[in-house]
């Protein structure tokens, strides 16, 4: 064999990797979400295209320019398999990145240690099962009401992204919410002591909302919860700008 040759050139019908075509961004999303759901990490569990194809839900076609483009973007990795076709025989299959194993592995590490965490807090806090659950369980629902209820989880990307934002500017960054439920859940959210609201010594008067410092952490702690589920499902290696992705993958090719 030639050392220079690309094992898909092995491969007896290449047109099962050969990218038909352009590239859905949700199809990356797709393949990519299956993909880790199955933990296809190594040798022993990677699948030929046709079964992507059947894992994922997604036509031959489909699979095909992903694969190619992911493979591109460090996505994917193929290797050279066994076939059931005879004797001596090999396919091409196809299994995630050890980047992407590197980082399953490490959300996973990253949650044990934030369990063994919360366990020396409520140790060292002395804290015992409460005399009334109900309570508790209450509080922390409108607490989770709050946070990721409607427009919550909206408007506290947006501040924490922009760091401070006057009234006009949120509702302008926000389409669809009202004036009326924005100065409710801008309420409740300083009620809880996250958001901060300043009056600007301007004429006509200015108001700006910003984090405070609590604020400010609970984003941080909620940030690799956001991160993770963006992981899982895909959406991390998709391209904000489709139309821009095919472009980049045809100059590839």
């Amino acid at each position: 064999m030639n050392g220079h040759e690309h094992p898909s050139n092995l491969l007896p019908n290449p047109v099962l990797t050969k990218p038909r075509g352009p590239l859905r961004a949700e199809d990356l999303a797709d393949l990519v979400r299956a993909m880790l759901t199955d933990a296809v990490f190594d040798v022993a569990t990677a699948r030929d295209p046709i079964e992507l194809s059947r894992l994922a839900g997604l036509s031959l076609a489909r699979v095909s320019s992903a694969l190619a483009a992911g493979e591109r973007r460090g996505l994917f990795q193929r290797r050279l398999a066994p076939s059931d076709s005879g004797p001596g025989t090999s396919k091409i299959v196809w299994q995630l990145s050890s980047n992407l194993a590197d980082l399953a592995a490490k959300f996973e590490g990253f949650a044990e240690l934030s369990s063994h965490f919360s366990r020396e807090v409520a140790e060292e806090a002395s804290l015992r099962p409460a005399k009334d659950p109900t309570r508790n369980v209450a509080f922390n629902l409108e607490i989770a009401k709050t946070v990721f209820g409607k427009w919550s989880v909206d408007l506290l990307s947006l501040i924490y992204s922009r760091k401070t934002l006057g009234f006009q500017e949120i509702v302008r960054a926000l389409p669809g919410i009202s004036a009326r439920i924005l100065s409710v859940k801008l309420g409740r959210l300083q009620e809880l002591g996250l958001v901060r609201r300043e009056v600007l010594d301007t004429k006509p008067p200015r108001v700006q909302y910003s984090f405070t410092e609590k604020g400010l952490r609970v984003a941080k702690l909620g940030e690799p919860v956001f991160l993770y589920l963006r992981f899982t499902e895909g959406l991390l290696f998709v391209e904000e700008n489709p139309e821009a992705a095919n472009r980049s993958e045809e100059k590839g090719r």
